[in-house]
């Protein structure tokens, strides 16, 4: 995604210059991630593989660079950290946010489920396993859909994924929600992507398990 875009590499460069290491201690405590303040390096997990962000640049547990839209995530992630853990933990779709019409990229908010959907039509075996190689687990409330799994994209951010197959009558539906407070820990655009690379997990994780 960010690796295609020249705008990605320069907001993330910028965004990179604008982090401040002496909030190392808020970053963990608020987000729940992992830092360490002596090297100046933070640990933050996105959809279960682990990058390390630090005056450096953003690498993964191999000390590669992952594209510029994951730098983008993961630094405006730090950025807007809150200064104290938020309540709001209902479930809303992109539309319900206060900031949802303020992107660029709200045209492109039901890109992801539109995708899934199709992809995944008379398929619903293949994206339950691949929701389970994701991580995903029942949320605790009963849904009725064929499908209903809690996604943990990063720490303070899961998604609900609601996803119902087609048949006779109706095609495949999927939804993507987050917690109100959402909006406190990433901007309207990076939820955007968001969807954009949970559509990209699974697809990888339908790649893993037909790799067995």
């Amino acid at each position: 995604m960010g690796d295609t875009n020249p705008v990605f590499k320069e907001n993330s460069e910028n965004y990179l210059r604008q982090l401040d290491y002496t909030q190392l201690s808020r970053w963990e405590s608020i987000l729940d991630i992992t830092v360490d303040e002596k090297r100046k390096t933070v640990q933050i997990p996105f959809f279960q593989t682990n990058y390390r962000v630090s005056p450096f640049g953003v690498v993964d547990g191999q000390g590669q660079r992952p594209d510029y839209g994951i730098c983008v995530i993961l630094i405006k992630y730090l950025l807007m950290c809150p200064l104290k853990v938020p309540n709001g933990k209902e479930w809303i779709n992109y539309r319900d946010f206060a900031d949802s019409g303020q992107s660029q990229n709200a045209g492109l908010a039901n890109y992801a489920a539109v995708k899934i959907q199709k992809r995944y039509a008379g398929n619903l075996y293949r994206l339950k396993a691949a929701v389970s190689t994701l991580g995903g687990c029942s949320p605790d409330s009963d849904y009725p859909y064929d499908l209903s799994a809690v996604i943990t994209a990063l720490p303070r951010i899961p998604i609900l994924f609601l996803y119902n197959d087609a048949d006779a009558h109706f095609p495949a539906q999927a939804f993507i929600l987050y917690e109100r407070r959402a909006d406190r820990f990433l901007d309207s655009e990076c939820r955007v992507m968001l969807d954009w690379y949970l559509l990209e997990h699974l697809k990888a994780a339908e790649r893993s398990f037909e790799a067995v």
